[in-house]
Formats: C-alpha cells, sequence, structure tokens
C-alpha cells in the first residue's frame, strides 16, 4: 500500500501548489520531477524506510515538495516550526533518533528528466507517517504523530466532503498560518489532486482577503488570530452599518439580515467555501456568536 497516490497520476499541467505572496505555481509535473529527485536524494544518503528525517515547516512549496518526497519515500518526516531555537532544535533530533536534517540539503538543481516510477516499499496501516511539532497555546512545543491509517482516514474525509456538491473545479485548499501549515492537511489534499494554495506563515487580513477571492477555495484552514483578525479587519466593516437600529427590527427583518449577512461573507470569501477549519483555541465570544448566529461553515480543530 502506498502512503500517497503518486503525483504524476494527475493531469501533469493541473496546478498542485500556489504561493500566492511569491506568485509561484508548481504543477503536478513539476512535483512529481522533484518527489523523484529527493528519493534518489534519500537513497544516496543511506536513507532506509522508518527512518526518521526532520523537516522545517515554513510554508513554502519547497518545503511542501520535501514533506512530499520525504514521505512517499517511507521515511517519517519529523516536522519543526520555522521559529525553532537551535536548542529545541538539537533536543527533537536526539528524542526521535534523527538520520538525516533535510534542511541542511540543497535541492536547488531538480532534474528537467521525467519522473521516473520509484518501487515504493510496502506499509503498514499502523506505521508512523508525521511527527509534527507545533508551539501550544502556552508557547511550548508539543508533538502530533499521524499514522498511515489517519492519513488515509483524512483524505478520504476531504474527498467526502469534496463530493457532497457538485463541482466542475478541482478542490481547492487554502492555508494560512501565524505558526506554521497543517502538513498532514497538505499532503492529504494532493493525494486527491487538489490545488493548494499557501498564504503564507503571517498574512495580513487584506492578503488573505485577495487570495480567497482569486483562487476561490473549498476548504480553508487558518489559526485562530488569522481569521479573528481577518473578520474584525475586512469582514465587519462590509457587514454592519453603524446606523442601523436592529432592536427596531422585526424577528423576521433580522433573520432575513442575517441570510444576507451570510451570503455576503461567503462571497467575500470567494464563494465557494465548504468548511473553514481553525486552529489555536476557540474564537471571542463576539466572534462565535457571530458566527453562530449567520450559522457560517466552521469547526475548531
Amino acid at each position: 500500500m502506498k502512503r500517497l497516490r503518486p503525483a504524476y497520476d494527475f493531469n501533469a499541467s493541473d496546478i498542485a501548489l500556489t504561493n500566492f505572496s511569491m506568485g509561484e505555481q508548481l504543477t503536478y509535473a513539476q512535483l512529481a520531477i522533484a518527489i523523484s529527485d529527493i528519493h534518489k536524494l534519500l537513497c544516496n544518503k543511506g536513507v532506509k524506510k522508518g527512518d526518521n528525517v526532520l523537516v522545517t515547516n515554513n510554508g513554502t512549496p519547497n518545503w511542501v515538495m520535501r514533506l512530499a518526497g520525504i514521505v512517499t519515500y517511507g521515511t517519517v518526516a519529523v516536522v519543526v516550526p520555522n521559529n525553532i531555537t537551535g536548542y529545541e532544535r538539537d533536543r527533537i533530533i536526539a528524542e526521535n533518533d534523527v538520520v538525516l536534517d533535510f534542511d541542511n540539503i540543497s535541492t536547488e538543481s531538480m532534474s528537467e528528466d521525467q519522473p521516473i516510477d520509484i518501487d515504493i516499499f510496502s506499509f503498514s496501516l499502523k506505521d508512523n507517517i508525521i511527527v509534527d511539532y507545533t508551539y501550544n497555546e502556552f508557547g511550548y512545543l508539543a508533538s502530533t504523530t499521524t499514522k498511515v491509517y489517519e492519513f488515509m482516514q483524512l483524505a478520504e474525509d476531504i474527498k467526502r466532503r469534496y463530493m457532497k456538491i457538485r463541482h466542475s473545479r478541482t478542490p481547492s485548499m487554502l492555508l494560512a498560518n501565524k505558526e506554521c501549515m497543517n502538513a498532514k492537511e497538505i499532503l492529504a489534499s494532493l493525494s486527491i489532486g487538489a490545488h493548494i494554495t499557501l498564504a503564507g506563515t503571517n498574512p495580513t487580513s487584506g492578503t488573505l482577503l485577495k487570495c480567497m477571492k482569486k483562487y476561490r477555495p473549498h476548504f480553508v484552514h487558518l489559526d485562530t488570530k488569522t481569521a479573528e483578525a481577518l473578520i474584525r479587519n475586512r469582514v465587519f466593516p462590509m457587514m454592519y452599518n453603524p446606523e442601523m437600529k436592529n432592536y427596531m427590527t422585526s424577528s423576521h427583518a433580522r433573520r432575513t439580515m442575517l441570510k444576507q449577512i451570510r451570503k455576503r461573507m461567503m462571497f467575500a470569501l470567494g464563494g465557494c467555501i465548504l468548511i473553514v477549519s481553525v486552529t489555536g483555541g476557540r474564537f471571542s465570544p463576539d466572534i462565535e456568536q457571530f458566527l453562530q448566529k449567520i450559522e457560517f461553515p466552521y469547526n475548531i480543530m
């Protein structure tokens, strides 16, 4: 069983990754070539199936290429935040018996050859696939280990959610986080041939809104602070008229108003959102009450 469907099974010209802030795009054909090159690099370094390989999550397409290459080779990706200290990095390397720090390997010279069919090993459902380190709300590093069966369930869940509504477009996902991107969400999306837009690790609310309007994502992953800034700075000003006296309207008028607010908000965010997943804790009471009132599709992870 393969952990990821080979990238070159999809239409070669389909866009796999977009870096909005840099204006860069990567097709599935280019991603497949990069993955093949990474497999060769790992093989030349003597890395074997089940070994732990460290890679820094800097929220760029280059990081995604490395992550996909490490995982499809059969090794475990130990993912660390971009702002990790040297002491924390050394401790994680020692704790996880990391055999290779991939950040010290250059992948600038990618080959122009066609992707080759790498003989990927078979895997057990209980094999580890990612050990993801992130800072919790108290500022401490915490790790989450994802196994093969959990990854497969996530990929199927994304596909199932998308298939509930008919679309002619490719599934689209946008990720933006002040700390780091969600590694397993990215890999699961790639495994179903989705178009992933990376808005950066610290996007402004204006940049994020432009990004959503342009690429019209179906799934959006944000941290709480980024989502709240977007709502307060960009959504609320479009929704509310400070001169409107809400207490003077009837219940029917209020319901109609809430429906219109929801419609305008969905349109402002691209018009195709199926769900927004939020990490980093619950929203502020006023934001949470607003989203619940208009029945906005979101969940706290």
